[in-house]
């Protein structure tokens, strides 16, 4: 099924994060429906969670979003969702990333050794991205009078596989290989590269490098939207996230069409400590 619409985008990523969750079919759906701010799930087992979600190794312990003005909220135990979910009651789901409620959370966490792994923003293609092509046409006819485009083939790319330039563009991962990778090359030598990761059954993540002396030049923003359009093409939501902070990559996102649809945090590493039990480790109610 051709990805041609926003509607399609919102109803693929539902399915992802309900699934990323541990979340009920259809549950997004109905919150957005009926009202509410906070969605919570019990954490599943890696085995045990649905077949299409993303696919990482490193199970996290707890893991907050804000999506569609919702705040979605999964933990490993039960005591933490509790504690987490109180302390998130209440607030809209549209602030949740905002420092002082990230406090509130880690404040609880902390002493039970729970670490925070990252947090970052999530963008996905946009109305404008749908609507027309004639910029972006034009912007890549631009730029093909100094550099060459063309679509590398696995072995083509398996040779920069420890080159530290292009490791946002190509990940190399088993689990999430890398299938549609676009170079940009001058004077025969690339100079950009952009790449999609097969990260679930629904969605490929995208991600760009573009060398130091040719950033600024408008490459990253159009090779993106050619990886992504690819994307939508095979039927998946291509998705490309960020650092919160990093201005810089986030226009690139913006100016390829695409525009925030989530936010993430994360926290792994929890000890194996007795979570009912205060003096374990866990802060009992609501920091001060």
């Amino acid at each position: 099924m051709l990805i041609s619409s926003v509607a399609k985008v919102r109803d693929v990523l539902d399915a992802q994060l309900e699934v990323d969750y541990c979340l009920t079919p259809g549950a997004i759906g109905l919150m957005r429906q009926f009202g509410g701010n906070l969605l919570t799930a019990p954490r599943q087992e890696l085995v045990d969670m649905g077949q299409a979600r993303r696919r990482y190794t490193d199970h996290w312990e707890l893991r907050l979003a804000h999506y569609s003005g919702i705040t979605l909220l999964s933990a490993k135990h039960q005591k933490v969702l509790e504690s987490i979910a109180d302390l998130l009651n209440g607030d809209n789901g549209s602030w949740i990333g905002d420092y002082s409620k990230l406090q509130r959370v880690n404040d609880y966490l902390t002493p039970a050794a729970l670490q925070n792994t990252g947090t970052a923003l999530f963008f996905v293609p946009s109305a404008t991205f749908f609507a027309s092509s004639e910029m972006h046409v034009r912007a890549r006819e631009q730029l093909s009078q100094s550099f060459n485009f063309r679509w590398l083939e696995p072995h083509e790319f398996e040779q920069f596989r420890d080159d530290r330039r292009f490791s946002n563009a190509l990940g190399f991962s088993a689990l999430r290989p890398d299938i549609h990778v676009l170079a940009a090359e001058k004077d025969g030598e690339i100079q950009a590269m952009a790449g999609a990761s097969d990260d679930s059954e629904l969605m490929c993540q995208i991600g760009i490098d573009v060398l130091e002396p040719l950033r600024g030049h408008g490459l990253a923003p159009v090779m993106v939207r050619e990886v992504a359009q690819r994307v939508c093409e095979t039927g998946k939501v291509p998705f490309y996230g960020t650092s919160p902070w990093h201005i810089v990559s986030q226009k690139v996102a913006i100016n390829a069409g695409m525009e925030p649809a989530w936010y993430e945090f994360a926290s792994t590493s929890l000890l194996d400590i007795d979570v009912d039990t205060p003096e374990q480790g866990l802060i009992e109610g609501r920091p001060e």
